[in-house]
């Protein structure tokens, strides 16, 4: 299972929209219990402001069932949400936050799938 985390230093969660970001950062969860940092991509439309950006960013991480993000939009979180994307609204250190996320009920449901 593939988590996706909006950042501009790779150490932090970005703290503004998703779609603003950098990069996003693809972890995967080994042995159901640690996080790897398995890539890097860079994000294309961190600079523009299109209408449905939130949808050319998810062709982006389409392959990740799971978002980690400051923030994201109403309508963003609404289309994300019908493409069966989970949504965690944590700001800060990135690995505080995927440990925060594992200890969530909805995140087991999420890896069991």
């Amino acid at each position: 299972m593939k988590i996706a985390i909006p950042t501009n230093d790779g150490i932090n969660i970005f703290p503004k929209m998703l779609g603003m970001a950098k990069y996003m950062f693809i972890y995967e969860i080994e042995n159901g219990d640690r996080f790897k940092l398995v890539e890097k991509r860079n994000n294309p439309y961190e600079n523009t402001m299109q209408h449905l950006k939130t949808l050319d960013v998810y062709d982006l991480i389409d392959d990740c069932l799971i978002i980690i993000s400051a923030h994201i939009g109403k309508e963003g979180v609404k289309r994300l949400q019908e493409r069966g994307m989970k949504m965690f609204f944590l700001k800060g250190n990135i690995e505080k936050a995927l440990i925060e996320v594992k200890k969530n009920p909805q995140f087991f449901e999420t890896y069991e799938k």
